[in-house]
């Protein structure tokens, strides 16, 4: 027995575990499929039953007759409102108690002693395993319970049949019994392949969905500083730019850059210079606010820009960073390299025909920041 329990482990690990986290959004996502499912599962109860019900031959004109036929009449209207709420339903809760109460009010009606409406004909057992499978493929309630519901409706089918319908017949009894026996398991193994699948395919589509985005993300982000690459950067600007020009709503750019950059590769090697630029890059990015977009502009030089910023609340930002860079030397083999940055900042204008005039500008109060001597900022 023990060689056989990892294998039915594996074999119920996918239908008795859900998602997770993901169970949420797999339901949600499936939701529209469900209800599609859900009222074909519906159109069939309903046409079973009425092919069950089916007495053409008998005269419609007496009154017992028309009676007869308000019992699968009325199952198939309520059937048809549950299903106009379930084609509504925008709710994975809505769904799951629509289906629940159908479910329940479907096995009810087959189960309610009424011998002139329900006989015991091979017409209500293929019904009755008809029921029983689409028990365990429409129900949304757990495996459990959905076994427990397929269960009693069985007892309680074969108890009505045989025991209050008609007289007892030991031998068609053995063979009902064994058919639902059957149609259990088939539907249990129908369910758990159904659901399996579902789940296993919903897990490869958000794993496939993650990795086109972490691909698309590394895409955009520069592997060395971890900011994003000058194409995103300039993207993003340049929608800020057209909002600007829209809604005319301040917009501030700064452009900064490692002072005497070269002397430190020349002095501590290439690795050091990457290192600080590494160090450069995540003191902007933490003392950047939380709506403003920080890039990597070229070797040394970055940019960051500020929606809804006016040039004197950039300066403040600005001023942050380049304090917070100047206190902080990089340590390498225990030396502390220490260096300095020059900023240029610049807010768009009205008279701006295009991003480039603002990049211009704030390339020019950088040259400037240099020329006035460095470590400084400029606007």
């Amino acid at each position: 027995m023990k060689y056989y329990r990892p294998m039915l482990k594996r074999l119920l690990g996918d239908i008795l575990t859900d998602l997770g986290p993901l169970e949420g959004d797999y339901r949600a996502a499936n939701l529209k499929s469900d209800i599609r499912q859900g009222i074909l599962y519906m159109l069939v109860a309903s046409l079973g039953i009425l092919t069950l019900f089916s007495t053409g031959s008998l005269p419609l004109h007496i009154p017992f007759i028309r009676w007869a036929f308000a019992a699968p009449l009325g199952y198939t209207i309520v059937t048809a409102l549950f299903a106009a709420l379930l084609y509504h339903a925008a709710k994975v809760r809505t769904y799951d108690r629509l289906m629940t109460a159908w479910l329940l009010f479907t096995l009810l009606f087959r189960i309610i002693p009424n011998p002139d409406l329900i006989t015991s004909s091979p017409a209500a057992a293929l019904l009755d395993i008809l029921l029983l499978f689409v028990v365990y493929l429409a129900s949304p309630l757990s495996l459990r319970t959905t076994i427990a519901m397929a269960v009693g409706f069985s007892i309680s089918t074969l108890y009505v049949t045989h025991y209050i319908q008609t007289a007892a017949d030991l031998q068609t009894l053995i063979v009902q019994i064994f058919a639902h026996i059957t149609t259990h398991l088939l539907g249990w193994l129908a369910h758990l392949q159904l659901q399996t699948y579902r789940r296993k395919s919903f897990q490869a589509f958000r794993d496939e969905k993650d990795a086109k985005e972490m691909v698309a993300y590394l895409a955009n982000i520069d592997p060395l500083t971890r900011s994003l690459t000058r194409r995103q950067f300039l993207n993003i600007a340049e929608s800020e730019f057209r909002r600007f020009q829209r809604y005319q709503r301040p917009l501030s750019i700064m452009i900064l850059d490692a002072d005497y950059f070269k002397a430190i590769n020349e002095m501590h090697g290439h690795h050091a210079g990457d290192l600080v630029l590494r160090s450069l890059s995540l003191t902007a990015l933490e003392q950047k606010r939380a709506q403003d977009t920080f890039g990597r502009l070229g070797s040394e030089e970055f940019g960051l820009l500020m929606p809804e910023t006016s040039l004197d609340q950039a300066r403040v930002v600005a001023e942050r960073i380049r304090l917070v860079w100047e206190a902080s030397p990089v340590k390498l083999d225990g030396e502390l390299i220490r260096s300095t940055i020059s900023i240029g900042l610049a807010q768009a204008e009205s008279t701006d025909r295009s991003l480039e005039d603002l990049l211009r500008r704030a390339d020019q109060m950088l040259y400037k920041a240099k020329t006035n001597g460095r470590n400084r900022v400029e606007s």
